[in-house]
């Protein structure tokens, strides 16, 4: 007997692991750049440096800690991932290549879960590091801990907010440079309670676990930090799939 017509068969749905591991490295090789390597890497070396100023303070480890939650956590931390992360996925859909991803069968969790995990893989050691190198700077070897955990746990949040943004908004750098500035460094510092409602103010309660010094921002129990955090970096990634699902992808 012979068939009159082919038959059509879909695409195979690779294992779920492959797949995300390849969007993983695919968005990892787009984000590592010469200019955005030097430019986080500059403003690490301008906190390791102000940590070696810190060594002359009357109090080292005051002075360290000052450092790393002003600059560190409400400047170099949010503007790296801000830079890395809005661009994952929001260069996609500026060149318009995001349909060819789009168009593969792979679960839509998977691209802004990729997206998440490649941001903090390059945020981390580039921003972490040198924040524990300030406080080993400074002499104050008890807060280079606490700064390694603030600034790793303020990543991870950020760039959960920050991939949904570049999905979500056109030019996403510049609502995030308003969100850093206004929300995250003026809000939080000037309005009674609202520390509770940032990123940087449970970051700078993980700081706080450095001893015999204070954080200007304290936004509740360090044990609910280490929760909060997490939860703001997986409702970010939830909020980028949403979206994602419900794109006009063109």
């Amino acid at each position: 007997m012979s068939t009159t017509g082919a038959a059509v068969t879909a695409p195979t749905r690779p294992a779920p692991l492959t797949s995300f591991l390849a969007l993983y490295r695919l968005l990892l090789r787009t984000q590592i750049t010469v200019p955005r390597l030097l430019g986080i890497a500059a403003l690490g070396g301008i906190a390791v440096l102000i940590g070696v100023f810190a060594r002359w303070h009357d109090d080292p480890a005051q002075a360290a800690t000052d450092a790393v939650s002003s600059f560190g956590l409400g400047i170099l931390v949010p503007l790296a991932t801000l830079w890395l992360g809005t661009s994952a996925i929001g260069d996609l859909v500026e060149d318009r290549l995001l349909v060819y991803l789009w168009l593969k069968p792979v679960a839509r969790w998977q691209l802004p879960a990729a997206a998440v995990l490649a941001t903090v893989t390059v945020v981390l050691p580039l921003t972490a590091l040198p924040l524990a190198a300030s406080a080993f700077a400074a002499g104050a070897n008890d807060v280079a801990t606490a700064a390694l955990l603030a600034a790793a746990f303020a990543a991870l949040a950020y760039a959960g907010l920050f991939v949904a943004a570049g999905l979500w908004f056109r030019r996403a750098v510049w609502w995030g440079l308003a969100f850093i500035l206004l929300w995250e460094n003026v809000v939080a510092y000037a309005a009674a309670g609202a520390a509770r409602f940032t990123v940087i103010g449970w970051a700078s309660t993980v700081l706080g676990l450095a001893p015999n010094v204070d954080v200007t921002l304290d936004a509740g129990s360090v044990a609910a930090a280490f929760v909060v955090l997490p939860a703001i970096g997986v409702a970010g990634w939830l909020i980028a799939t949403w979206r994602y699902r419900r794109n006009d992808i063109d």
